[in-house]
């Protein structure tokens, strides 16, 4: 069985037929979750004039929300700089500290990674109801966008960092701010990338629970959220919203064929929870970013069964696909 057998594609029949049966009202919902209110220009100390955006052909690109991750949870207060620092001591925290875990490696890391960089933008998709961090960040060195919607979970603003993917011609880096002390690394497969012709690079999502015929949900990633680079000039904005549109309506296929068992159903795929992006990625980003060429970092320890056939599936998308085993 080859790739396209096992996941279901977000085709270009389905986004054709999003883009002709969404209604205004339909629109105006997405724009509310996934347009830009205002963008403020980075203005780190010291550096004079920034570049203009425009001159720059390297992203790095991140989100920043404050939400529980799942539907079913509990809606937050009103974010405040104090409830964020102040989150788990108020007993509002279900996973990780917002300010700890997502804000502070921020305030550490990013001056060091805009000096070691000049020619990279770093870009922060920021929730609306978290604008009282703009001057903090855009004195880090940040261009904030700031986003027409808080999020409602971990959804929409799980997808916001995916959107510098629609800038045509741009190597884009996507990472989860929680993990900037490994932009550098970053940074530097994404160039590899670039200068070796090819679209894509990614490290997959190599759990083995697959293997195991007790489970009851397919868990492989080939793209993880927070952790690939790319060529830009796709189109996103469209893709996530018919994606979402498709999801909401049921009309997008949520079965995995697995060999020697049948049909079984994909982890994270409910609309707005956790997980849902990654899900976009595996049905609409990657078989429209393979054809490219795929640079795969593949974890020594990596054990799924599903790794052999994404591997052959990036190879004859595009026979200059690398291997880098780490």
């Amino acid at each position: 069985m080859s790739w396209t057998d096992i996941f279901p594609v977000l085709s270009n029949e389905l986004v054709t037929d999003y883009q002709t049966l969404v209604t205004p009202e339909e629109r105006l919902e997405l724009e509310s979750w996934l347009g830009v209110e205002r963008i403020f220009p980075a203005r780190p100390p010291g550096s004079g004039k920034p570049s203009p955006h425009s001159q720059r052909r390297h992203l790095v690109s991140a989100t920043l929300f404050w939400k529980h991750v799942q539907e079913a949870d509990p809606d937050l207060p009103v974010p405040s700089r104090e409830r964020l620092v102040m989150a788990k001591r108020l007993g509002l925290v279900k996973r990780f500290s917002p300010w700890t875990s997502y804000v502070e490696p921020l305030i550490d890391y990013t001056a060091g990674a805009v000096e070691r960089h000049p020619d990279v933008t770093f870009r922060l998709y920021l929730a609306r109801d978290l604008d009282f961090l703009v001057p903090d960040l855009t004195a880090l060195g940040w261009e904030v966008y700031l986003m027409k919607s808080p999020s409602l979970r971990y959804c929409p603003g799980g997808f916001w960092r995916f959107l510098a993917l629609g800038e045509r011609g741009k190597r884009v880096t996507v990472i989860d701010t929680d993990r900037m002390n490994e932009v550098d690394g970053e940074i530097a497969r994404t160039k590899m990338m670039d200068a070796m012709g090819l679209g894509l690079w990614r490290v997959p999502g190599y759990y083995g629970v697959d293997n195991d015929r007790k489970t009851d949900r397919v868990r492989y990633r080939p793209i993880l959220g927070g952790h690939f680079g790319g060529i830009g000039g796709l189109p996103v904005r469209e893709l996530i919203e018919a994606f979402i549109w498709h999801a909401r309506r049921g009309t997008l296929p949520v079965m995995a064929q697995m060999p020697g068992r049948g049909e079984v159903p994909i982890h994270c795929v409910k609309w707005p929870d956790y997980g849902f992006d990654e899900w976009f990625q595996l049905a609409a980003l990657y078989p429209r970013m393979v054809p490219r060429g795929t640079l795969s970092f593949i974890p020594t320890d990596a054990r799924s069964f599903l790794l052999p056939v994404d591997i052959e599936y990036v190879t004859w998308a595009n026979r200059r696909s690398e291997l880098v085993y780490f």
